[in-house]
This record gives structure tokens, sequence and C-alpha cells, in this order.
């Protein structure tokens, strides 16, 4: 780094200096006592993005400051990651004596994709991908913070899908794959270049194998030499690397198959709202688990629904049980609520961020196992658990070693419990009983003095001290050695006071020493349990995300849907899962769907605006997901055929950045969908075609239509909502397309939607209708209707003149005698100022006069 000519080199400015130049690409947090500081360009960065105070170190100003308390240090570095940066962290390797420099050491790297905060969000995602061909990407995907990495080679859709639903910090690559060629998802993630030799499937796999401690990947169902292995390796170096080896945590390999889940693109997962949004989604809805763990998991559900009959009816079994024992979940739910995230904390400990409460964290866990396994072990939720004699051991040491109530750090002591280490105990005794010692020697000094004031006390100068007032000078014993005077008093101490005070000075550093030797030797006993916990963790998350689905199912009155292999979906009284949850205060109108790859496949939705038929949409999508995902589901009944991928084009948004116009990504959306169906696929199409002329848009919408009926080699079930009434002709052309729309009633007072699916189409689109209730002014929806009526009389679907007007063009605000009574009618006399009467009567008589001239009267 260059420094400013100025700057006065110091020993501890030469060690940052050092250090910074070996990780230039990040910012350095020196350890300096109680703060993390950072010098010159590091401190301006920190101080602007963590809004943090910009000091100097020297009278000169030269070398800008600024600095984090070490204790607090997650916050600001989650802060930082979030802004794009990396940090090293240079921890002081020993402790200050005022005499030497303290000895320093970056001990870890925080990147986007390894930042693993305190608390249990999800960060800690890390990526490598492969391009194998056009049609075919290696893939692995690490949680740092739980240490499950999954690998596998799949179809390119299908791989963006599973990785977008990952959502990684940061993507590992390549260095000889060009950015540009990549599909436009990647564009969206931190991708990072690394060199190719770490992707090279050979070399990878003996790594793999030396670091997992097995002969062959195949003892995890993943081929050896094969290019999901040179991702997967590319991922475990660069933790190694960014955290200096701690990864002994990753202790298995979990193989990503393909057709393994329901296929989700990155637009259907947004459209629908399934985990991510500023509002209301289906996994708030859902999430009524007790712990980080089951809450992760639900997420993971959620996003990779299941494609395997068997495996869904599995979870649907668990559901239903806790559904029907409602004592059996409550008890469940009350012990899952008391567990801790010890799949975090064994992975903190294995990377060494970890501290006592993390030991805690699997020790109270682990005492609350056998209530689990006695709740769940008969009945359909025993395949989810299993006892292990290794973890009810481990239970016994943590819980014999540790104390009740632990600190943050192992610094702040009182992490090992009484009765545990016998050398431990004698120096706590030694410490613990010093104000009694001091207390009986003082007595015993009086009276062998003769000085009944005498006293002892304390400061950092001389130590332990008897004090003796000036009056009592003359009794002193000749033992006494005077240490200091005073105006009053004299003081001094003793050899046997002066032992005392060695032996305390002893203890206090031996009880350090003596707890970190102990806690060390736990957090490794514990690590060689890692797997073990591991297991348990994923035990505990998936029972907890069963009774969240059981308790969502009781609470909204779900049923259990019937799965199978067939082409169908059938659904009586299907309720839109977020919406119900979210307006409580208004009854939802149910709707029914039916849709047969045999049969009736495509449904064309017509109605209005505002008249549910997106809520349809979605309600219909969403109710398959949960079902394949296992959950209970909002309907009255349902049958549903596996479906394999489900796509959406909904709503209208641009990529301006990209060069792309809103109508660009709708066409994008739409060929992605049309170049991907299969017999299993479930579309969502909502107007597709309003993003341009009315002519062409129809004409796109009707193509449409007809590919996905007869031209895609596949029967995909769909639902199409459109504007064009023209299109509902295609019913008599298409058999498998059938017409529906959004039951409306008209009255006195305009149109009320009904929010109810009907067979047939719509009339009429009731946009003015629609205007009228969003409050356009009545002027204006006069004339809509006007211009309505002159239009649906006209073959053509274009503007003709007025019978008075020269004009080719239609005026949109024609002066006529009609126009201006209305207007007045808009008037309200009592809410008109003086002023603002006058203005409108000058100029109602304005616009009079000049209809009088046009017409030859004036």
């Amino acid at each position: 780094m260059k420094l400013p000519p100025n700057v006065k080199m110091t020993p501890m400015l030469s060690q940052y200096v050092k250090w910074k130049g070996k990780y230039p690409d990040c910012l350095l947090f020196f350890r300096m006592g109680d703060f993390y500081e950072m010098f010159f360009d590091d401190a301006h960065i920190a101080s602007e993005v963590l809004d943090i105070t910009l000091t100097s170190r020297d009278p000169e100003k030269s070398i800008p400051m600024a600095g984090v308390p070490y204790h607090a240090v997650h916050n600001y570095l989650g802060r930082l990651i979030k802004a794009g940066y990396k940090v090293a962290i240079c921890e002081q390797m020993s402790e200050p004596d005022g005499k030497t420099l303290v000895e320093r050491e970056v001990i870890r790297i925080v990147t986007p994709g390894t930042y693993v905060p305190e608390d249990a969000g999800e960060e800690g995602r890390l990526a490598a991908l492969s391009i194998i061909n056009d049609d075919r990407v290696a893939l692995a995907m690490l949680l740092v913070d739980t240490g499950r990495l999954e690998m596998g080679t799949l179809a390119t859709e299908e791989a963006l899908s599973v990785l977008t639903a990952f959502n990684p910090g940061e993507v590992l690559i390549e260095d000889t794959t060009q950015k540009d060629a990549l599909p436009p998802e990647l564009q969206e993630f931190f991708l990072l270049k690394r060199s190719r030799e770490h992707f090279v499937p050979e070399s990878s796999t003996r790594w793999l194998c030396q670091m997992l401690n097995v002969p062959s990947l195949s003892a995890f169902g993943v081929d050896d030499g094969s290019s999901e292995c040179g991702c997967a390796a590319a991922v475990l170096r660069y933790l190694e690397e960014t955290q200096f080896g701690a990864i002994h945590h990753i202790t298995r390999l979990f193989p990503l198959r393909e057709q393994a889940y329901l296929y989700l693109d990155t637009t259907s997962q947004r459209n629908l709202e399934l985990v991510d949004s500023d509002g209301p989604t289906l996994y708030s809805v859902l999430n009524k688990c007790k712990n980080p763990m089951g809450r992760r998991l639900l997420r993971q559900w959620i996003l990779r629904p299941l494609l395997d009959v068997t495996e869904i009816h599995k979870r649907q079994e668990g559901v239903e049980e806790l559904l029907q024992n409602a004592t059996l979940r409550i008890n469940l739910q009350k012990t899952l609520s008391l567990c801790r995230d010890i799949e975090r904390a064994s992975s903190r400990l294995s990377l060494g961020t970890g501290g006592p409460r993390d030991l805690g964290a699997i020790r109270d866990t682990l005492q609350l196992l056998p209530e689990i396994l006695e709740l769940c072990m008969s009945g359909s939720l025993s395949s989810y658990v299993e006892k292990n004699e290794q973890l009810l051991t481990l239970r016994t040491l943590l819980s014999s070693s540790l104390n009740d109530e632990l600190p943050r750090s192992l610094q702040s002591g009182g992490v090992i419990r009484y009765g545990y280490n016998e050398e431990l105990d004698s120096w706590r005794d030694v410490k613990d009983h010093a104000d009694e010692w001091l207390g009986k020697y003082v007595e015993r000094e009086r009276e062998k003095t003769g000085i009944p004031k005498l006293k002892v006390g304390s400061n950092k100068v001389f130590g332990y001290y008897l004090e003796v007032t000036r009056s009592n000078a003359d009794k002193v014993p000749e033992n006494y050695i005077r240490k200091q005077t005073l105006v009053s008093a004299e003081r001094f101490i003793t050899t046997e006071l002066k032992e005392f005070e060695e032996k305390m000075v002893v203890s206090e550093q031996k009880i350090v020493d003596i707890e970190g030797v102990l806690y060390k030797e736990l957090v490794k006993k514990t690590l060689t349990h890692i797997m073990e916990i591991q297991d348990a963790a994923a035990m505990i998350a998936q029972l907890d995300v069963l009774a969240s689905l059981a308790q969502v199912a009781w609470e909204r009155n779900y049923i259990r849907p019937d799965l199978d292999e067939s082409l169908e979906i059938h659904i009586a009284g299907g309720r839109h899962p977020v919406i119900e949850a979210t307006f409580l205060d208004q009854p939802f109108v149910p709707n029914d769907v039916d849709l047969d790859g045999e049969g009736i496949r495509i449904a064309l939705i017509t109605g209005p605006n505002m008249a549910g038929k997106s809520t349809y949409l979605r309600m219909a999508a969403l109710l398959v997901i949960m079902a394949q995902m296992g959950s209970f589901i909002p309907a009255s009944s349902a049958k549903v055929g596996v479906v394999d991928r489900v796509f959406t084009r909904i709503g209208a948004r641009d990529e301006l950045a990209r060069g792309n116009s809103t109508f660009m990504v709708e066409m994008i959306e739409t060929a992605n969908i049309l170049h991907n169906v299969t017999d299993r696929s479930l579309v969502v199409l909502d107007e597709v075609g309003r993003g341009t002329s009315t002519y062409d848009g129809m004409s796109i919408a009707w193509a449409v239509l007809e590919y996905l009926h007869n031209d895609c080699n596949a029967r995909p079930k769909v639902f199409f909502a459109t504007h064009y009434h023209e299109l509902v002709d295609l019913e008599k052309k298409l058999s498998g397309l059938k017409n529906y729309s959004m039951a409306v009633h008209e009255g006195g007072e305009g149109i009320t939607f009904l929010h109810k699916i009907v067979e047939g189409p719509a009339d009429r689109s009731y946009g003015i209708e629609v205007a009228r209730l969003a409050g356009i002014p009545s002027t204006v929806l006069k004339r809509a209707f006007h211009l309505l009526e002159t239009f649906e009389k006209t073959e053509e679907m274009k503007p003709l003149p007025l019978v008075n007007e020269p004009s080719h063009q239609i005026s949109l605000f024609p002066v006529t005698s009609q126009a201006i009574i209305e207007e007045l009618a808009t008037i309200n006399p009592d809410k008109t100022t003086p002023f603002r009467a006058l203005e409108l009567l000058y100029k109602i008589t304005d616009r009079c006069r000049e209809e009088l001239r046009k017409n030859g009267d004036l």
C-alpha cells in the first residue's frame, strides 16, 4: 500500500502495513485492545459505510483512523459485507506487556459467501459452477454455517433454478469463463473467478477423498471424476483459504439429482412471492417453526417441492399425525422451541469463531433429545427419529463440565463447573476465600500487635498492605516492612502478606490457563461427534417443519391433497393461502381448478381487472407447490398429479439496465416457457401481448395459445388470462381449451366483483367501471362511455370523427352543451371559494362563447 510521504513509521504501523500488503483487496481489522482499528484508505471506507467517526493517530492528521468495538464486530462485519467488501481479521496473538510489540496475525477472511453472522440469517452461502456445454452445468453449493455441501450436474435451466433458490453470497467460476457468456440469471450474483486448476475433476476427486477420509466419493453417491467434483473442491478450497483450514465441519457430500425437485425458475419464484418479498409470502404464512433450523428447512422445502410421490406421502403422513394428535403437536412444539441452533453452533466451533455459549447450545439441545425421541418413537414420526448413544454420552460430558449460565467469551471466565476438575477447584478456592483469609489474618495481627485499628488494603503499585495510624506507630513489630508514608498513617507489608499476594496472582492465571485447556478439550471432543450433531439437527429441523405445517393446517382448516402420477389437477374450493391469511377480516371466495393433460388442459380466463384473475392464477400454482412440498392446502378436496415445472408470466417490469423494455422482458419470459414445457408442466400466463399495439398483442396471444395446444410436443396444463375477448373463439377450434371468466354482478349502483370463476367467457372487460371505482372524474368516465359506444358500432377498432367536427380525429373533451352541463354537475358550491367560483364562471363563459362562434350564432 502507498503511504503519505510525511508518515512516521512505528513498529505497530509497520506491522499493520505488512499485513495490509498481504491482503490488499480486504479491509484490515487490526486488533488493538478492545477495538479493531483501520487506517488510511480503510479508515475512510469504514467511516463512510459504517457511519463511524474518522479520527487520526498523529497530530499532523496524516494517519486517518477509525475503529469498532471487538465485542460488537459482527454487526459491523455484516454491514461491510452487504456493501460488497471483504474483511481480513488481524487478531492479537500475544498479551500486551508494555515492553514488546504485540504479535498479530490474520486469522480469517470474511467474504460475502463465507460470512456467518451471530443471528440466524441466510448468510454464509457459497457456490461454484462450471459450464459443461449449452445444456449442462456442474454445480456445488455450500451452507458455510451448517456444513451442508450439495453437488451435481444438471440441465442448465434446472441448475439456475436451484442456484437462485439457494441465493449464494458468492459464485466461484473458472478464470477462463467469460462473464458475458454466462446466462443472465447469473449476472445478479457476486461472481468470483478462480484458477481453472481448482476445478479439475480428477485431482479434485483425490483431494476430496483425502479431506473426507474415504477411498471413493461413491460412498456419498457421487461419481469419482465427475464435473461436480471440481466445483465441490473449488468451494472447499476457497473456504479453507479464507478460514485458514477450518473446514472440519464438512463431513459428507449430498448429491443433487436431476428431476428430484419441482423446477421453479427465477421468474416464478418472484412472481409467486414464495419466500422473498416486501409483503406477505407463502413462507410467512407457513412459518410456525420453533427454532432456526426448522425455519431454514421450511424455506428449502418451499423452493424445492418434491417429485417423488412416495416421499411426498411420507411428509403428509407426518403432518397428518401431528394434525390429528393435538397433544402430541403441542408438546412437540413446546420441546422444539427450547432447542438451540446446534447446526450453526457446531459449525462455528469448527470454524474457530464459536464460544462457550455454542457448547452450551449443544448441551441444552442434547438434553432435550430423549424427550423428543419419546414423543416421536411411534407412528409416522418414527421414521424421522433415531437414538444415538454417542450423543447421550456427549450430553453427559457437557452437562457435568459446563456451568448453567455461560459467558459469551472464554476470557470472561466462569465456563467450567465446580466439581469437574480438582486442580481448577483448588485454585478457585484460593481466589474465592481470599477475603476470608485476609479477615482472619488481620484479626491475628491486631491481637499480636495490640493495634485495634489495623486494616488491610491494596493498590496497583504496592499490592496488598497493612495500614497503621501514626498514633500506633510505636507498636509496629520489626517484621513489618515499610512501603509508603502518608500524612496520618504508615503502610507496611509482611512476608506472609506478600506470599498471599503472589498466590492470588498465580491463582488468577492458573484459573485462566486450566479453564482454557479444559474448554479446548471439550470443543475437541464435541467436534469428534459433529456428524452425529448434524444428524440430530436435521432430525429436529424436519420435525419442526412438519409440526409447523400441521399447526397451520389446524389453524386455517387445510386438507390433505391426494398426490399421484396422473396428469390431472382437480381442486375443489381452493383458496389463496397468503391472501386468506393476510385479510382475516374478509371472507375469501373459494374457487375450483379442473385441468387434465388428457382432456381440457388450457383454461382461457377473461374478465375485468380487480375481479380476481391474477389471484386465481397464483392460487392454483401455490396450491400445487404446497401439495408437492408435503403441506396440506386450503381447499375442500384436491387431487394433484405431480407437476415437474411451474412457469409464470405475470406482471409488468423492465430491465433497463440490460437494455430490455417491459415488452421485451415479457417476450423473453414467454419464449423461455414455450421452449421448455413438458407434459407435467403447469403454465400461468397473464396478459400476454399487452405491452405492444392491440393487433400485435392479440396476434401474439392467439399464436401462443395455438402453440401450447398443438405444436409444443407436450401437453402442459395452462392458465391463460387475457383482455383480448376475440380469443374466446378459440374454444371452438381447440378441443383442449375451455373458456372461463370472473363473475360480475351488475346493479343500479354499478358493478360488484364476485371473485368467482365460472364457465364461459366474459361479455366485456368492464374497464370503465373499474376506472369509476378508482375515482376517475365523472366527466372523463362519461366521455369514455361515449367513445366506447362509437368504437363498438364500428367494424374496425379505430375512432370515427364526430358529425360536427371537421377534423378526422376525435377530440378527447369536445365543447358541447352536454359536456358543460356535466362539468357544472361536478361542482360543489358549498366547498367552492368565491375566487374559485368566479374563475369557473369565466372559464365556462369563454367556452360557451367559443362554441357559439363555431356554430355562427355569435
